[in-house]
């Protein structure tokens, strides 16, 4: 787009440089491609006077051109003192201000760096789709500042903020949408599970997918399903979350159970009475009634407990004996 040029040099021209009472020949430039706000004599006339060159008005805006015709020329060399012995009303000059657009290496480092302070991983990959930035003015001061970003955890997807100079003094404004996805662990069941259906290990998967396409709720550690029990009908291949599982003990508090116990070759067992409630594969604590001690095991199923190999065996206190009915004095 081209605008006259006797809209805006001569009048803010005047009083910003010192008039030169001796120049040399100057030669007039034909175009010049500005890389800054201020238009500078320099910009229409080569061969000034060491000290002669200052602002003279305002630059076009980024990508546009504005004509400076001879008449307006002739104007500005009389006032600055420039030696033009080519002056004529048919000479004239352009003026192009240098653009370029924001590009999606420009604003990816800024969101990238904000999303990692969110919590992030490291090789999550950003998208950013169907982005066109704003033309702004080739200037090295001119780059984007982040202003803000807006991020939904539960579906990857972000909305960014940024502002960036402008001429005026006020910034302008722009917005970069895009998506977040990372590979993540999900577990996943082989084969179908029934609603009420304890699940064992031998029932899930733990898979590598895409955080976008996987559910809000998805579940990475097998041991957070392990012992935990079906909601309802899951199909095979469902990545499971925490909807789909519900905590069902196996062992309840108070009830009296088996103790199994394995050492050196050897397998023996005992009556003990739960001191905690406990789903498939967790530890709980089992009071021993006969030597008044208690160990730590981990659930087998509804009546077996398996003491952990080198777990020391505790006094239990009044308050366990009373609980677990225990009442009179007895030995080991």
């Amino acid at each position: 787009m081209i605008r006259q040029a006797h809209r805006l040099l001569p009048a803010i021209a005047i009083g910003l440089c010192l008039t030169a009472t001796v120049s040399d020949a100057a030669t007039l430039r034909r175009a010049t491609v500005l890389h800054r706000a201020q238009v500078r004599l320099s910009d229409l006339f080569a061969s000034l006077d060491p000290g002669q060159d200052c602002d003279i008005g305002a630059a076009p805006e980024a990508g546009q051109s504005q004509i400076i015709d001879g008449a307006q020329l002739e104007a500005i060399a009389t006032q600055f003192g420039v030696d033009w012995p080519d002056a004529s009303v048919t000479s004239r000059t352009t003026l192009t201000r240098a653009a370029r657009t924001i590009s999606r290496d420009d604003i990816t480092p800024l969101i990238t760096t904000e999303l990692k302070k969110r919590g992030v991983p490291d090789n999550a990959a950003i998208d950013i789709p169907d982005f066109s930035g704003p033309t702004v003015a080739d200037e090295p001061s001119i780059i984007p500042q982040l202003a803000n970003v807006v991020y939904d955890t539960s579906h990857g997807r972000f909305s960014a903020y940024f502002t960036i100079p402008a001429d005026s003094g006020t910034s302008r404004s722009f917005r970069a949408d895009g998506t977040v996805s990372a590979r993540i662990n999900a577990v996943t069941t082989i084969h179908e599970l029934a609603a009420g259906q304890t699940i064992s290990r031998d029932d899930i998967d733990v898979l590598s997918g895409d955080s976008r396409t996987l559910p809000v709720k998805v579940i990475g550690d097998p041991n957070a399903v392990v012992g935990q029990t079906a909601r309802h009908d899951i199909a095979a291949g469902t990545p499971l979350t925490s909807d789909q599982i519900i905590h069902i003990d196996l062992v309840e508090k108070g009830a009296p159970v088996i103790l199994d116990v394995s050492s050196t070759g050897l397998h023996l067992t005992a009556s003990g009475i739960a001191v905690d409630s406990g789903a498939l594969g967790e530890r709980i604590h089992v009071l021993n009634p006969t030597s008044r001690m208690i160990v730590i095991g981990q659930v087998v199923d509804r009546s077996h407990v398996e003491v952990l190999p080198g777990s020391t065996p505790l006094p239990a206190d009044q308050r366990v004996l009373r609980g677990a009915g225990v009442r009179s004095q007895q030995n080991i």
